[in-house]
Order: structure tokens, then C-alpha cells, then sequence
């Protein structure tokens, strides 16, 4: 039975010792999140593992290990809360739990996929000293481990034996940097040693790890009696776990990806493989004689007339591909075993997972069996620190390093920031029949914080805080913008929404009204109150000139705006002595100004109609008209009324009656009204830019229908100069469009630090371009088949991965309607 002795003897940092006097190390292998739908970069990275393998060839025995660690849901939000506004602590407080609960009541406990690797060090270059080895290895083997403990030797090995391993160490570790590896505390590896005991039972990991002691590590009850599974007893609690090994993979491999595989399940899976190096004249003997057993089978087949079987002519082609691969120097075989483990906290629960694990690796093409009796034996084999028996031939693997490499080891979907709001969930680019099912299979939530881009967090790829919202109308855009505009106006941030549209004041008013919303959701209600929404009405006097540049803005930046919004009304080419005109009017009611006068730019429009020449004072009178009871007055006014706050914490600037052009319109085919509109617009993205210039404090504006800045060259220039405020102020851009063209721009594709990407018909190709995805026939079918609310979403660490868009509160999300639904409607779906 020494097959089912724990190997562990003791450990020292990252370093852990066997009865057998072996010694391991134990690294952490950080996650890289790939779309395993880019094949360059999925092909990339297993010849990086590829290479990596061949390089711990001589080592010899290795071990993955894929395990779930948890994810520590409560500890993220408490920090979250650092970031919370005074006036909105207990809303905040409130949902942030409620996030919690409702998560963790879908999921039951948070993980995520943690992966670690132990490598058995070269023993044979290690010079240890005689006498202390000589001493310790005959402790080990002519003693009880309890006479050790009594004679002290556990303390000897501590702090003298490991100290010979140091420069071995070294080089393992710069070994496995290559492919991303830290190491393990010593807390850490007592944890995973630990954590093999108290699987599928309830316990705290933070208690785990503050109590982390050797001797504690096997204090649970294993119970082998009941068939398929193991029966766990350990701090008063119990437990049940399953083993399926994988029996048969494709023929080469290719596209096998165990450790993604199993992380697509609706519930945890643990993945162990592991490995040992065969030399290369046993592998030379073994494929000999494969080959020589495969030529008399065919020989058999042909002397009884009958066909050679499919199998016997496939094994053979592997074989002499195999005869020529190792005659390659770096070209290994490895023995390998692989383990999937699943838990539950009944048995029916834990064995219902393990079937549900065997069919879905079948449609992968990956075969697992559910062995009956040997679950015990299973488990003592996969402890950390056990060598792998090749005695034992059953579900063993032969591959070489690249066969290894397409398990995809250390690949993990993982999307957003670590401490955040959460806003969805990753779809692993699988099939669902709506949004629904795609939400409700997935185990991998995204949380995303809007003001860490600029942090110089470890592992940006971008210090810009400004975010891409793009798509086709009616895909889930605007839903996504107002959820993230919730979650920012409970943070420490003044927040600014341009809603063209007046959709935000309807919806949230609806809420506020709502009997049921009053009664159950108080604290929700209360804090909607705080929006200060400002309706620029022009049909309001009270309005008038809330945008007028002359007001708002510095005289040079207001000379520019000023000369943009008379442009979209009246076109100066060709009409020099007009234009001239126009500037030295511009110029004098600047100067007016800079001596406290009180001017707005309807004083340019009466010098010019006060103007000597008949041309100049037709051009002043015509633009007179044009402004006059029109949208126009919000920015052509006399100076007498306030422009916009600044002072607000959270504002909704709204826009009554704005006619804006479609995105696809070209701007030769603007009407009048929509020239008016355009104006308005160029104005209030100004206005915007100097909301943002504050050093001292965070800020946040959403521009919806965004598109409408970037039009033409002026109305790009000042959104380029509003995504520059954020490069040096703590100011974040919500740009909200249809379409990706501008973002697209080489020059200035670097200003959008984060990216969330709708549907878009027409723009598909760019938009997986600019979302890092490949252009391939089948990621543009994946975008066709997106359902509306959800997007593909690229994080500031240079991330992509399709997502789910969720809102947990229903009666936040009845703030967010975009369309309502007719009883007809509601008809339809009733006859589905």
C-alpha cells in the first residue's frame, strides 16, 4: 500500500521534500487570456509551452495542476468602496452586497482557475553534504515519521538540508519565468497541499492560509466505499469528490485544449497532468516494436484477403512520423496521465458533474472514463510530490512536447479589472439559442473599474482612461452606457451625460414614480434625486446662450468655436470680405468681453448687420434669421444668462428638439435643421472638454450619439482635444457611436484605453481589428450571431473576450429602457 502514502514529507519556501527525498518546486504559472478564436495567437502560445517543455525535458518529472482558487468576491468590493462618494455610501454599500449575494447565490462560491506547476529538481547536480543527507535519508528510511519528528530531524532539513538547493532553484525559476511562472510562498504550497483534503468542503481559504502548518495539512476522514467518488470529513464539514482520467484524445492532439475545456463547464473542474521524460533509447525500442507488431497485423490482414484495418494504416503513419520527430535532439517523448476532478456536497450532486464533465469532453473529442474502483488510489497518486508511476499503463499517454503543449495550460477567459463593478459575463465564443442561456452557462463574471487605466497598474497596456462604446442601433450600446453611468455616480466622481436623445430622464423618472421601486428600493430612489438633469430646450428662454463660446469659453478656443457654428449655417468660401468681416467682428466682441462688457455672440451677427458694405450686412442679416427662434439660440445669445455648471456632481444635459443627421449620411445631404444641430452639438463637446480640466477632482463624461462630433474636421479636433484632457487630468471619455472608423485612426487609435464593441453590419472587419481579433470568415459569423446585449469588450491590459452585458437589479435596468414594449409584442413572444 505505499501507493497510498502521502508523499509530502516537509517544506521549506517554495520548496517541498518527499519521503522519498525528493525535492520539488512549486511556481504559480499567471494566466493569459487569449480568444481561443485567434488561431495565430492560440498557435503562438503552445509553441511558446512547446519550447518550455523541451527545455524542462531534463528534469524529467513534472506536474500541472489547474485548481479552483477562490475568488474572494467580498474582499474586491470592500476595496471597491475606498472609491465610493460620502453622499452615496449606503446605496453603494447596499448593492455592492447585493452583488455579492446575488452572485454567489447563482454560482454558489466564486473561483477563478488557479494554474501551478511543480518540477522535481535535478538531484544528480546537487552536491548535498554526505553526513546531513546520510542522516536524513536514513531517518527516512529505517524510521517512522513520528520518530523523526521526536529526534528532531524535520528542524535539521528545515534549515539545512534545503539551503544545498538554492542555485538549483535559481535555475528552474529563470526557466519558468519564460513562460510566465512566480513562485509559491510557503503558505502557498501548504495551501495546495492542503487543499487536496478539502476539496467539495466548505472552508475559509484567508483561515487556511493564516493557520498553514505541514502537520495540518492531511487532517481529514477518506472514505473509499462508495463506488465513483470519495467521501471527504474534514473541519466539520463533508464532502464529495470524482477522478475521471482521460482516456483517449484526437490522434495527433491538435485542438485538444484540456484546460480550457473544462473551464467552459457551469460549475469547477479541476485539471491534474502528470508527466514524465523517456529517454530516447527506450522510446527508439518502444516505436521498433510498434512498428514491427503494426507490419504483422498487416501482413495477417493480407494473408487472410482481407482488408488493412483504417486503425492499423494510421497507427503506422504515426509511428514513422514519430521515428522522425525524435531523431530531432530536442525532440522528447513524455509519459503522461491526465485527471479531471469534480466535487459536490452530496454524492448524487458529485457524480451527476462527472457525467456532465465525460459528455461534454466527448463533444470535444476527448474520452473520460469514470473509474468505479480505483478513486482512492487516484487521488494518492495526484497529492503534490508524487512521481508518476509508469508501472501503471492504464490511461497512460505518449507524446511528445507538443502534444503536451495543446492542452493549453495556463489559459484562462479573463476580461476587466480584478476590483470593480460587475457588468457581465464572458461568453467562450459557444453556441446558446439567446441571451438568457449564454449568461446562465457561463461561470466567468467581468468586473471593470473606469479609473484605473491611468494607475500605471502592472500589466497595462494603456494609460488612457477614455472608453469606446460602438454599434449598430438597437444592439444594447445605450444600456451598457447607462448601466456604467449608475456605477459611476456612486464613485467619487463628477459625472457628466450628453443625452441627445432625452431617454435617461424618461426612463429614470418612470422608475422614481414606480409604487413598487418607492417601497422596496429606497435608498435606489434617494439616490436618482441627486441627478440634476438640465434640459437645453431653445423654445425655453431660460436657455438661451447656455452654450455660447463667448460665454463658456477662453477667448482663443472661443474664436474657433464661434467661426465652427456659424460654418454649418453659412458657408464663407469663396466670400473673403465677408469672412474678414466676420473675424473682426469676432475679435472686437472678444476684446468687449476682456474689458467686463457683457457680450455673447449675437453681438458678432449685429456688427455685421450694422456693417457699411450691402454684402456684409445681407451675410449678418441672413445669419440673424438663421439663429433667431431656432435651436441656435442655446449658443448665439447676448450675454445676459449663465452657460452650463460646472459644479454639479452628477449632470444629464439634454437636448429638446435636436434633429440629428443619420451616421450614414453624408454631410452635403444635411438639411438646414441638422446643420443647426450639429452646431449644437460642436458646442456642447467644448463645453465637455472644459468639464474635464480639473486636476483636483475625477471626472467622467458619456457622449451619446458621439458620432455627430467626429462628422467633420472641426468636430474631430475638439474630440481629439477632449481625449487629450484625460492623458493628463483624471478625466475619463465615454465616447457612445455607431460606428469604429475614427477610433480606427492610426494616429490617435492609442487614446481609447478600453473598448466595447456591438455588432456593426457594415464595419465588421474593423471592428475585430480594432478589438485585437482576427478578420477570419469565422469570427465575422461570430459576430453576426451576437444577440442584442452583447458585445465584445478589449480591456485596458490589452484583452479581449466576447462578453454578456447583465444588469443584476431589475429596477436599475428599468432605468436603462431604450424601447418599449407594445402589447403586441408582448403577444409574440407569448406564442413562441
Amino acid at each position: 500500500m505505499s501507493v497510498l502514502k502521502t508523499p509530502m514529507k516537509t517544506m521549506r519556501g517554495n520548496l517541498l521534500l518527499t519521503q522519498t527525498g525528493d525535492v520539488w518546486g512549486f511556481y504559480r504559472i499567471q494566466t493569459t487570456s487569449i480568444p481561443k478564436q485567434n488561431e495565430k495567437e492560440t498557435d503562438a502560445y503552445k509553441r511558446n509551452w512547446k519550447q518550455f517543455f523541451e527545455e524542462l525535458t531534463a528534469y524529467k518529472d513534472f506536474h500541472l495542476m489547474m485548481y479552483p482558487q477562490e475568488f474572494r468576491l467580498d474582499e474586491r468590493l470592500t476595496d471597491l468602496k475606498q472609491d465610493i462618494a460620502m453622499d452615496s455610501d449606503d446605496m453603494a454599500g447596499y448593492y455592492l452586497q447585493e452583488t455579492a449575494n446575488l452572485l454567489e447565490q447563482r454560482l454558489g462560491k466564486l473561483t477563478k482557475s488557479d494554474f501551478i506547476l511543480a518540477v522535481r529538481l535535478k538531484m544528480e547536480h546537487i552536491k548535498v553534504d554526505a553526513e546531513l543527507k546520510d542522516n536524513i535519508f536514513s531517518a527516512f528510511s529505517t524510521v517512522t515519521d513520528t520518530i523523526v519528528n521526536l529526534l528532531g530531524w524535520e528542524q535539521d532539513v528545515s534549515v539545512s538540508f534545503f539551503q544545498q538547493f538554492d542555485q538549483a532553484e535559481e535555475e528552474l525559476a529563470n526557466l519558468v519565468a519564460m513562460v510566465g511562472g512566480v513562485r509559491l510562498t510557503e503558505e502557498e504550497i501548504i495551501y495546495v497541499n492542503r487543499y487536496n483534503f478539502l476539496r467539495g468542503i466548505d472552508h475559509d481559504v484567508v483561515e487556511q492560509l493564516d493557520d498553514a502548518s505541514p502537520e495540518g495539512i492531511t487532517n481529514t476522514l477518506i472514505d473509499p466505499t462508495i463506488p465513483s467518488c470519495l467521501k471527504l470529513n474534514g473541519e466539520g464539514n463533508e464532502g464529495y469528490i470524482s477522478f475521471l482520467v482521460v482516456d483517449e484524445f484526437h490522434h495527433n492532439m491538435a485542438g485538444s485544449e484540456l484546460f480550457y475545456e473544462a473551464q467552459s463547464l457551469p460549475f469547477s473542474v479541476e485539471v491534474d497532468i502528470k508527466a514524465q521524460a523517456e529517454s530516447k533509447s527506450k522510446t527508439k525500442m518502444n516505436v521498433n516494436l510498434k512498428k514491427q507488431q503494426l507490419r504483422e497485423s498487416a501482413r495477417e490482414q493480407n494473408r487472410v484477403g482481407d482488408e488493412i484495418d483504417a486503425s492499423v494504416s494510421t497507427s503506422d503513419y504515426l509511428v514513422r512520423h514519430l521515428q522522425d520527430e525524435i531523431k530531432k535532439d530536442d525532440v522528447n517523448v513524455f509519459n503522461w496521465v491526465a485527471v479531471l476532478i469534480v466535487d459536490g456536497k452530496t454524492k448524487k450532486e458529485c457524480l451527476q458533474r462527472a457525467k456532465v464533465v465525460k459528455r461534454h469532453m466527448k463533444s470535444a473529442g476527448i474520452t473520460c472514463r469514470i473509474p468505479v474502483a480505483d478513486q482512492l488510489t487516484l487521488f494518492y497518486q495526484f497529492l503534490p510530490g508524487k512521481s508518476l508511476d509508469i508501472t501503471n499503463r492504464n490511461w497512460l499517454q505518449k507524446t511528445t512536447q507538443d502534444g503536451l503543449a495543446e492542452n493549453f495550460f495556463g489559459v484562462y477567459a479573463d476580461v476587466g479589472s480584478k476590483v470593480g463593478f460587475f457588468i457581465g459575463w464572458i461568453d467562450r465564443f459557444e453556441k446558446h439559442k439567446d441571451l438568457a442561456s449564454a449568461i446562465g452557462s457561463s461561470r466567468d463574471p467581468i468586473f471593470f473599474h473606469p479609473f484605473l487605466a491611468n494607475q500605471q497598474v502592472k500589466g497595462s497596456k494603456t494609460r488612457s482612461p477614455h472608453v469606446l462604446i460602438t454599434g449598430d442601433t438597437g444592439n444594447g450600446k445605450s444600456f451598457l452606457a447607462k448601466l456604467l453611468f449608475i456605477y459611476i455616480s456612486m464613485m467619487d466622481v463628477k459625472s457628466l451625460y450628453i443625452d441627445p436623445k432625452k431617454e435617461l430622464r424618461k426612463w429614470i423618472r418612470k422608475v422614481m414614480l414606480s409604487p413598487e421601486v418607492k417601497r422596496d428600493y429606497p435608498l435606489f430612489v434617494e439616490h436618482l434625486k441627486k441627478f440634476h438633469f438640465i434640459t437645453l430646450d431653445a423654445e425655453d428662454a431660460s436657455n438661451w446662450g447656455a452654450l455660447d463660446p463667448i460665454v463658456f469659453l477662453p477667448s482663443m478656443q472661443a474664436r474657433e468655436m464661434i467661426e465652427t457654428i456659424f460654418s454649418q449655417v453659412y458657408s464663407f468660401k469663396g466670400k473673403d470680405d465677408i469672412h474678414t468681416a466676420f473675424l473682426k467682428a469676432v475679435t472686437e466682441v472678444l476684446e468687449r468681453k476682456e474689458q467686463g462688457e457683457q457680450v455673447g455672440s449675437k453681438h458678432v451677427v449685429d456688427i455685421l448687420c450694422k456693417h457699411d458694405e450691402t454684402a456684409i450686412k445681407k451675410a449678418g442679416e441672413f445669419l440673424s434669421e438663421v439663429t433667431n427662434d431656432s435651436i441656435m439660440k442655446l449658443c448665439v445669445h447676448d450675454g445676459s444668462q449663465d452657460a452650463l455648471s460646472l459644479e454639479q456632481r452628477i449632470s444629464v444635459v439634454e437636448i429638446e428638439n435636436l434633429d440629428l443627421p443619420e451616421v450614414t449620411d453624408s454631410v452635403e445631404s444635411y438639411t438646414n435643421a441638422q446643420m443647426k444641430s450639429s452646431a449644437v452639438m460642436y458646442a456642447l463637446g467644448k463645453y465637455c472638454e472644459l468639464f474635464g480640466q480639473n486636476k483636483e477632482e475625477r471626472t467622467a463624461e458619456f457622449i451619446d450619439e458621439a458620432w455627430m462630433l467626429t462628422s467633420n474636421a472641426t468636430g474631430r479636433k475638439v474630440e481629439k482635444q477632449m481625449r487629450r484632457v484625460g492623458r493628463s487630468y483624471k478625466n475619463a471619455l465615454f465616447f457612445i457611436s455607431q460606428s469604429t472608423k475614427d477610433a480606427l485612426r492610426e494616429e490617435e487609435s492609442g487614446n481609447f484605453g478600453v473598448a466595447f464593441a456591438f455588432d456593426e453590419p457594415t464595419e465588421r472587419d474593423d471592428v475585430l481589428k480594432w478589438m485585437n481579433m482576427e478578420a477570419t470568415d469565422e469570427n465575422v459569423d461570430m459576430l453576426e450571431e451576437m444577440y442584442q446585449g452583447q458585445c465584445l469588450f478589449k480591456d485596458y491590459y490589452g484583452r479581449t473576450a466576447k462578453m454578456s452585458v447583465e444588469c443584476l437589479f431589475d429596477e436599475w435596468a428599468g432605468a436603462f429602457e431604450t424601447v418599449e414594449d407594445t402589447a403586441v409584442a408582448q403577444a409574440e413572444e407569448k406564442y413562441l
